[in-house]
């Protein structure tokens, strides 16, 4: 038989995680989002530019943790944008395969794999844990947009952290993204960072610096 203060204390977790729950429900947005789906080849890049992208990404990110359960967690700088040539293709694309965490699973056994899923999944429970400089990220690879990936843009909400890649898309094209973007931006809990990969002969042009503030 559960004794008095065992009941006490499970009301008081369920109370606790209750305000968490809806979080364990959202999934990677594919009407939004173009998932990642080319593994890096075997020439790791420019190790320094990493650490530039690295450093980028995480400023005004925040810690992603909470006081309360039901507050949500403070972005400094919750839109980012910047540019690459394309020659760093190759580069950005191993930054981003290890950001999003697709080496952890390549590095673990099918269980551990699993485990690591489950563990991902259920951190939002933890409202007071500060995210991990390890941390997996959700990444978009767009290398086209239409009218209705623009429309799910505008009402997507972020699950976690997310970096989108823009590939070689037309200058139209980024600005219609990014107008998509500043609607999400304003409402956000998670950080997003936009890299525009440049476009064959267009190397030297780089798009307009946009960093959004949450209102309020």
């Amino acid at each position: 038989m559960l004794s008095t203060a065992g009941v006490a204390l499970a009301v008081v977790v369920g109370i606790a995680l209750a305000p968490r729950l809806p979080r364990l429900r959202r999934r990677y947005d594919r009407a939004a989002l173009q998932p990642l789906t080319r593994r890096p080849d075997m020439n790791p890049g420019d190790e320094r530019l990493k650490l530039e992208l690295a450093a980028w990404a995480g400023t005004g990110a925040g810690h992603g943790a909470t006081l309360l359960p039901w507050q949500s967690p403070r972005v400094p700088l919750p839109l980012a944008l910047r540019s690459l040539e394309s020659q760093h293709e190759n580069t950005l694309l191993h930054f981003a395969y290890r950001l999003a965490g697709y080496h952890q699973l390549d590095e673990r056994s099918r269980l551990g794999g699993l485990i690591y899923r489950i563990g991902v999944q259920l951190r939002p429970l933890l409202w007071f844990a500060p995210r991990r400089i390890d941390s997996p990220w959700d990444e978009c690879w767009l290398t086209a947009v239409d009218a209705q990936r623009l429309i799910a843009l505008a009402r997507w909400q972020p699950r976690r952290p997310t970096l989108i890649v823009l590939d070689r898309l037309q200058p139209a094209e980024v600005s219609r993204v990014m107008e998509a973007l500043s609607h999400v931006a304003c409402q956000t809990e998670q950080p997003i960072r936009v890299v525009v990969l440049g476009r064959d002969g267009e190397t030297g042009r780089k798009p307009p610096t946009r960093k959004t503030q949450r209102k309020g």
